[in-house]
């Protein structure tokens, strides 16, 4: 597989956007859009159906239809960002990108999931690591079920149940990555996934692998095509890697040595000299994810592709040079 190597400056200001488990959750499609002023938010979801009972909470999804005749509609699931600690389900800029994908054509979807770092106090590098790794693990599982959610109910949703797609932001990456990565492995975390149930794509806004065997390997199926965004300078979802003995933590960077390695497709956009605000930028990089989707998932290219960006004109509030104990302290 041929890699491509490009170095672009993109002033991504100038880009344009193109614009509980029964059956008696289902809600008739449109029936719940809540009434709201379009002009100060962005349009609603259509639905909200409960998925999952855990013990602390109900889990729900919103589904965002598109607006046209067709009777299948490829499905992505999106998984917000937080920390593990916030629930941004429902943000403003979240609602917007799902909005933004129904009118592309998709079935999207916002799922919620259990927040496992909040209230959690961390005691030494260790401690966090652990509880990382649990918080990891409760947003995965949960994420799972979501999906088996969506394929029980296909039909019902006009969903292709072999091109559900996964997009995360910050912790909602993390979830992603994590969730395609077990599934390649047939962990116990996805076993109520159907034998041979594949994602159809990934894309990763600022996310990263937690792996307790080293360097992450997919044993049983190769992982789906990815697109990894990525600020080069980001410290609190690592660019590079977290490692003590095969414990570890692996961003972008490192997971793009293994895709390159194992010869998986991939498209890599790193922001150079960028932080964690990379994980915002979901709707800025509309057409690029539209385009991955497009180029890797329905066209099936196998591409290696390389961007580093550098846009020194791109007008934000602030950077967030992060680090974890900005945060959970």
């Amino acid at each position: 597989m041929k890699r491509l190597f490009l170095t672009l400056v993109i002033l991504f200001a100038a880009l344009t956007v193109r614009a509980q488990d029964t059956d008696d959750n289902m809600v008739p499609r449109g029936q719940a859009k809540p009434v709201q002023d379009s002009i100060v938010a962005p349009p609603a979801w259509d639905m909200e159906v409960a998925f999952a009972s855990r013990d602390t909470c109900e889990l729900s999804m919103d589904i965002y239809f598109p607006n046209d005749d067709k009777e299948i509609h490829p499905c992505v699931v999106f998984v917000y960002g937080g920390g593990f600690i916030d629930n941004n389900q429902r943000a403003k800029s979240h609602m917007k990108f799902c909005r933004s994908l129904a009118d592309a054509g998709f079935v999207a979807v916002a799922t919620d999931y259990r927040l496992g770092l909040k209230g959690v106090k961390n005691k030494g590098l260790l401690n966090m690591a652990k509880n990382l790794d649990n918080a990891i693990k409760l947003s995965t599982e949960d994420l799972f079920s979501a999906v088996e959610y969506l394929i029980k109910y296909s039909d019902e949703l006009c969903i292709d149940p072999n091109q559900i797609i996964l997009i995360g932001s910050s912790a909602g990456a993390i979830t992603s990555l994590q969730a395609d990565y077990e599934l390649g492995n047939r962990t116990a975390l996805a076993a109520a996934m159907p034998e041979g149930f594949r994602f159809a794509g990934v894309v990763a806004f600022s996310g990263a692998i937690f792996s307790h065997q080293g360097k992450p390997k997919w044993k049983v199926q190769n992982p789906a095509p990815t697109l990894f965004f990525h600020g080069t300078a980001d410290e609190l979802v690592t660019y590079n890697k977290i490692q003590l003995g095969k414990m570890g933590f692996f961003g972008a960077n490192s997971l793009v040595d293994q895709f390159e390695k194992y010869d998986y497709p991939y498209m890599c956009i790193r922001f150079d000299n960028r932080y964690h605000e990379v994980a915002s930028f979901m709707n800025k990089c509309f057409p690029q994810v539209v385009g991955f989707i497009e180029q890797y998932v329905f066209q099936k290219k196998n591409w290696q592709v390389d961007i580093k960006v550098t846009d020194p004109d791109m007008d934000i509030a602030k950077p967030w040079p992060f680090n974890p104990k900005d945060i959970y302290k």
